[in-house]
Order: structure tokens, then sequence, then C-alpha cells
């Protein structure tokens, strides 16, 4: 930012396109390019204006980044420099000390868990399978055995 009488070159931070700004918010004071508010932009050092000039006042308006930095506070919305005093930022009006999130809800309890009882052995009155496979295959082979028996018979 270099002053050239009553407006200053200002590089814009968005573009990097140098422009002459005068002290308001003229339409003229945006950036041509891409329409970055420059009166918002930080100078990238600073000059001094004379004591005539400065009116006992050496922040600029909005916020507090203007020719001395006092401490200051970005605000969590808009990243706007503010004054540590202020209680809301000069730019978007949010808080810059917002009261912390409500802390979540704590997850429901989860549902009783049911235990089944462990299952039973009921008794059968059925056979044994051993003793069920044994006679089927007893059976079969008598079966078999006739079948070839009767077909030797026959043809033989």
């Amino acid at each position: 930012m270099t002053a050239t009488g009553t407006s200053c070159e200002i590089t814009c931070p968005e573009c990097g396109t140098i422009t002459a700004v005068g002290g308001g918010r003229a339409a003229s004071d945006f950036c041509p390019s891409c329409d970055y508010p420059l009166f918002w932009a930080q100078p990238s050092r600073a000059t001094r204006p004379a004591a005539a000039e400065t009116d006992g006042a050496l922040n600029r308006a909005p916020g507090a980044s203007g020719t001395t930095v006092a401490s200051v506070i970005a605000c969590p919305e808009c990243a706007e420099q503010n004054l540590a005093s202020a209680s809301t930022c000069v730019r978007c009006g949010s808080e810059l000390h917002p009261a912390p999130p409500p802390e979540p809800e704590p997850p429901p309890a989860p549902a009783p868990v049911v235990l089944n009882p462990p299952a039973q052995i009921v008794q059968c009155d059925h056979w044994p399978t051993w003793l069920v496979v044994l006679i089927s295959s007893v059976v079969t082979t008598f079966v078999t055995a006739g079948v070839v028996i009767a077909v030797f018979l026959i043809w033989g």
C-alpha cells in the first residue's frame, strides 16, 4: 500500500491486481478484476500518515487492521480482524466469542440382552440309527442276492 495524494495503491489479496483506492467506500474501492472489497484489505507494509490527516485515529473501520495493529481477534465466520475487546464482528455482526456448542446427548442405553436357557436333550423312543442302518444293509444284500439267483435260474 503506497500513498499517492488522497488515494492509496493496494494489491488485491485475492487476485494480485494493484488498484488505487480512495479513503471511503465508493464503487472504486473494489478490485476491478475480482470485486474484492479493497477497504478490507490489509496493507503489506504500514505507512504512517501525517499527524494532520490522522485525527488521532490510527485504525481503519471496519475491524482493526489499519496502520497499527492493536490486539486483534479474527472473526470465526468471516475472518475479519476485530479489536480483542469487541464482542461482535464489525463486518458481519456475528459473535466473536460464541458460547461452546451444547454437549451431545448421550446415546440411549442398549436394550437388555435376553439369554435363552440351554436346549434340553429329549429322549426319543425310536430305534438307534446304527441298528436301522445295519438292518437296511442286510435286507438290501439279501434282496440283491435273490434277484441275481433268480436271473441265473431263468436264463441259465
